[in-house]
């Protein structure tokens, strides 16, 4: 029983391994095929290059999905042929086929499973070189990395009505006809404009322990070797949290003279990529489909290379949306917050590896 029960486990464990990370994309593909002398529907031949069709159909919808700089390196180290994609899918599924025998085309549709762990794995690999270890040992000390987000909580929202504002105006005129006659006419035209105001959004700054453990799980998955912005506090004599907080509460922005006093400190522990941003959470709403409560989260940010004396932005993200459910505002803001901070921290780990930055 205790076997059993392990085995069971462990199957559970690997079922659920496989789903995360596994993405299912649909694709079309459509040829136009010969016929033989005795059949007038497809060969096996011509079955198989449709399959493939369809199978790079899907790959290409999967490459759209992702952001732009994750598209270029795919683009650039796999292409987009069903012999390189092969080694990513998982599986599929032929959910419609239809042969046209007037026109001779034979149309598949597909359902495609792609790996999208093996995907980053592939995609780190050719960024850091077939010679080159991706060991905790072999990671570059001049690439060190650093991020500092601010994550924010909406505690109200005023939202204005549409301010509208009539106008008329009238004018008379008066004609004489040929007996002397005198006619008067008037003229009414009404118009108008309407004004809307932007809704007025209250923030208070909230902890960011979640989000840092997500960013951190997702850098340490890619080897991106970062240090934490506590440390850089302790060590460089940057500015605490708890100084500039309240410049996030009715900006999106950093002060100038803080924002030189982060970098400068950074710097000054050997950091030559830092991230900072903010993730916005939402006032939650109700789930129309499972009747849960729903909190959407606004991410965005903006890399730097900060290794010279005159920062160079080298890419950025969102601004994002991104949602999380619970049974109430309290987990449904905490799934958001996490799926929003991993999603954003992967997005800034294409843009490093596609610059070759470990």
């Amino acid at each position: 029983m205790k076997r059993l029960l392990l085995a069971f486990i462990v199957l559970l464990s690997t079922s659920f391994f496989a789903h995360a990370q596994n993405v299912e994309v649909k694709g079309v593909g459509t040829i136009q095929y010969e016929g033989g002398m005795f059949s007038k529907d497809p060969s096996d031949a011509d079955k198989k290059n449709v399959l493939d069709s369809a199978k790079v159909s899907a790959w290409k919808n999967y490459v759209a999905s992702a952001n732009g700089a994750k598209q270029k390196m795919l683009m650039n180290n796999v292409g987009a042929n069903a012999a390189s994609i092969e080694k990513f899918i998982t599986g599929y599924q032929i959910i419609d086929q239809k042969v046209d025998p007037n026109l001779k085309t034979y149309t598949v549709l597909v359902r495609v499973g792609f790996n999208t762990g093996l995907v980053d794995q592939f995609l780190e690999s050719e960024t850091v070189g077939s010679g080159a270890s991706s060991s905790s040992a072999s990671r570059s000390k001049d690439s060190l990395f650093s991020f500092l987000f601010m994550s924010r909580k909406a505690t109200s929202i005023r939202q204005f009505d549409a301010r509208k504002t009539q106008i008329q105006e009238a004018s008379t005129s008066a004609s004489t006809d040929d007996n002397g006659g005198v006619t008067a006419r008037s003229t009414k035209s009404t118009g108008g404009s309407t004004m809307r105001k932007e809704d007025d959004v209250s923030y208070a700054v909230t902890s960011s322990q979640d989000m840092d453990s997500a960013m951190g799980e997702v850098l340490n998955t890619a080897n991106i070797e970062y240090a934490g912005y506590d440390d850089i506090v302790a060590n460089c004599r940057a500015p605490a949290v708890s100084q500039f907080k309240n410049e996030f509460v009715s900006n999106d922005e950093l002060a100038p003279q803080t924002r030189s006093k982060i970098i400068n400190a950074a710097r000054e522990c050997g950091v030559k990529y830092f991230a900072y941003g903010t993730l916005d959470v939402g006032v939650s709403d109700i789930d129309t489909v499972t009747g849960n409560r729903r909190v959407f989260v606004s991410a965005r940010s903006q890399l730097w290379d900060i290794s010279k004396a005159l920062p160079r932005k080298i890419g950025s993200v969102g601004p994002v949306q991104y949602s999380g459910l619970g049974p109430d505002q309290s987990v449904a803001s905490r799934n958001a917050l996490q799926n929003a901070a991993k999603e954003t921290a992967r997005s800034l780990v294409d843009q490093l590896n596609a610059k070759g930055i470990r």
